[in-house]
């Protein structure tokens, strides 16, 4: 079910209002089979997986926590962990790992194994990595001793599964969001409204900025080779607003809907295009992920208390790991990979480089956004050769779209009945120019500009804090805007696929 769709506002009202009609001892139980039946929409098998998960790590936790030696409590940590990780490489990077390796052809080839190759090619389950991230974080917890596991092991499968940030995140720690879970709540009227702000704001990010915006970037990566250089520049550039508004709309939709039932999940952004640098920028942008990298891998390796090579070590790995969470192919490791260099390269050489030069605020925002931009390539592209060619497009490696339409020559030939070449004519190919509507460079401004309004609040605090008829034009603009100039086809939130 898709924040985006109907369905999803005639759910939620639905689930809010039998909520709070059952006693409060039983309310969450509600709210737990609501959330099933939210991930289940897509298909009932990924709520079965997702079960499977969750009673999986809530025993493995009670091992752990009931075990004496430390050789035991180690097992299970591992168990735990290993399970979730084979289960997230069997639906997500098993057809990935195989490619067209021999062992590939044999299974697809044998009529007693080809059920393999097909598993590999099933449908990847909705936000599966944020469940699996958020689950193992916990026996984690419980091992180190952060936490105390839940006696109830549906009570942990509702932490497991609470809607609102399912499947696209914030990845919540236990200890935070479980007792929100099970407080005693009654619906407080300012909690109603900041959350009606975020998930009208919310919405109008991702349907009226985002979504329009993907219509344009989609059109240029169907056929690259039809664009001209200035066309895959603003594709490059609007794809990372895409990108950023999709991802921060769906941030604010999950904080609003939770909000409803009183429940305050995590920021997962803070303005990440004010950074300074590449190291600056990930601790703002998708911060819930972030910091389940730092405190889950760059720490356990050795952080930044083991000296230079551990470190660069550490954040390669993590840039790795980030890239392939991402997606199961190339590219996206390509892109984590990326990262971790420029991080390494910003922290490393440009910061010493420009220590002793008074170099602006705004040079350095522009350098760390236009670093990330670059590796955005990678990220939408759909293969290495792709991503090659919109680069050598970008900077003109080879001179192909730096010629006039006049100059840029296509062949055609004519073919006689036995499919043989007899003529050939030579005529330009014109190489076309994206084009953005008018409306959509207003919302995008007005979102940017929005955002960077909204800088030491909360977006919903912000917009509380203006004088009630600036803030009632602001809300009737962004319901208009969605109403009437909402993306013409609904695209499903980026990250729903990880």
């Amino acid at each position: 079910m898709l924040f985006n769709a109907l369905e999803f506002w005639i759910f939620l009202p639905v689930v809010w209002l039998l909520y709070f009609s059952l006693p409060g001892k039983i309310r969450w139980v509600w709210l737990l089979c609501a959330s099933y039946f939210f991930y289940g929409f897509w298909k009932i098998e990924f709520a079965g997986l997702m079960l499977i998960t969750s009673i999986m790590d809530w025993y493995s936790a009670k091992r752990v926590y009931a075990s004496e030696k430390i050789i035991w409590k180690r097992f299970w940590m591992w168990f735990a962990i290993s399970t979730d990780l084979f289960i997230l490489f069997i639906f997500k990077y098993f057809d990935f790992a195989l490619g067209k390796s021999d062992l590939a052809y044999s299974l697809y080839h044998n009529n007693s194994t080809a059920w393999i190759i097909e598993l590999g090619k099933y449908t990847i389950p909705a936000g599966i990595s944020f469940y699996t991230f958020q689950s193992i974080s916990y026996v984690v917890d419980v091992y180190r001793g952060d936490e105390v596991p839940e006696k109830n092991p549906i009570k942990f499968m509702l932490f497991v599964s609470f809607f609102p940030q399912l499947v696209a995140g914030p990845i919540e720690r236990f200890g935070r969001l479980h007792q929100q879970l099970f407080q005693k709540y009654s619906p407080k009227l300012e909690d109603l409204k900041n959350g009606g702000r975020l998930l009208l704001y919310g919405l109008f990010l991702k349907v009226a900025v985002a979504d329009n915006l993907a219509g344009i970037v989609d059109t240029f990566y169907a056929n690259p080779d039809n664009y001209s250089i200035s066309s895959a520049w603003l594709a490059t550039l609007l794809f990372t607003f895409q990108v950023y508004y999709d991802f921060f709309g769906y941030s604010l939709l999950a904080q609003g809907a939770a909000l409803l039932f009183g429940i305050k999940l995590m920021d997962n952004f803070n303005k990440p295009f004010i950074a300074q640098s590449v190291p600056e920028f990930w601790h703002r942008w998708h911060i819930s992920l972030s910091t389940w990298f730092r405190d889950y891998i760059f720490i356990p390796v050795g952080g930044n208390k083991k000296g230079t090579t551990r470190l660069a070590f550490g954040v390669i790995l993590v840039f790795f790991t980030s890239g392939l969470w991402h997606g199961a192919n190339s590219t996206m490791i390509y892109f984590g990979l990326s990262q971790g260099v420029l991080y390494l390269f910003d922290r490393f050489i440009l910061k010493k480089t420009f220590a002793n030069f008074k170099i602006g605020i705004f040079f350095r925002q522009l350098k760390t956004g236009f670093f990330f931009m670059m590796t955005l390539v990678f990220f939408r592209s759909q293969s290495i050769d792709q991503s090659t060619g919109i680069y050598s497009m970008l900077f003109d490696i080879n001179g192909k779209h730096a010629k006039t339409a006049s100059e840029t020559i296509v062949t055609t030939y004519n073919f006689d009945e036995a499919g043989k070449a007899i003529s050939s004519n030579y005529g330009p190919k014109v190489l076309e120019n994206l084009s953005a509507e008018f409306a959509i460079w207003l919302f995008l401004l007005i979102g940017f500009l929005l955002d960077h309004l909204i800088m030491k609040s909360r977006a919903d605090s912000w917009f509380a804090s203006l004088p009630v008829l600036i803030r009632w034009v602001i809300y009737l603009f962004m319901l208009v805007a969605v109403l009437l100039f909402g993306g013409a086809v609904n695209h499903p939130f980026v990250y729903f696929q990880f």
